[in-house]
């Protein structure tokens, strides 16, 4: 049998065989501006220069981490723009079904997750003004 590498050894268990993993320590892990830290879960999604997304619940990141290749991606945002993952509105309240609906009155961004860490958030101010540069040309 050979021995691990150095790098091999370093990685956690659930990156062993597993080719979508990517490392999170310092992702830019983005929310929805319209969840509520009251909310049971938060939904997170990092993207990866290679496009692949990582997702975790933001309330409870410690519970682990869905890893999507780009063309994973792509089909489970068209399904989320087609309703495939609607919640029927007779669990959901009045304000949640109207956001469902897209009747809220308010436009969802993409805002940065709190529990980012300094480095990520370095990134992500490097990013914006990278496209406020590009956008500004």
């Amino acid at each position: 049998m050979t021995e691990p590498t150095e790098r091999e050894r370093q990685l956690p268990p659930e990156a062993k065989g597993n080719s979508k993993w990517h490392d999170t320590t310092d992702a830019v892990w983005m929310r929805s501006s319209l969840s509520k830290e009251s909310s049971e879960a938060i939904v997170e999604v990092a993207e990866f220069d290679d496009g692949f997304r990582a997702v975790r619940d933001g309330k409870s990141p410690e519970k682990g981490t869905l890893f999507f290749t780009p063309a994973e991606w792509e089909a489970f945002v068209l399904g989320a723009r087609d309703g495939e993952f609607d919640i029927p509105e007779e669990y959901l309240s009045e304000e949640e079904a109207a956001i469902q609906r897209g009747d809220a009155g308010t436009e969802a961004t993409w805002v940065p997750s709190p529990l980012n860490t300094p480095e990520a958030m370095a990134e992500y101010h490097r990013r914006e003004n990278e496209r406020s540069a590009t956008t500004s040309d």
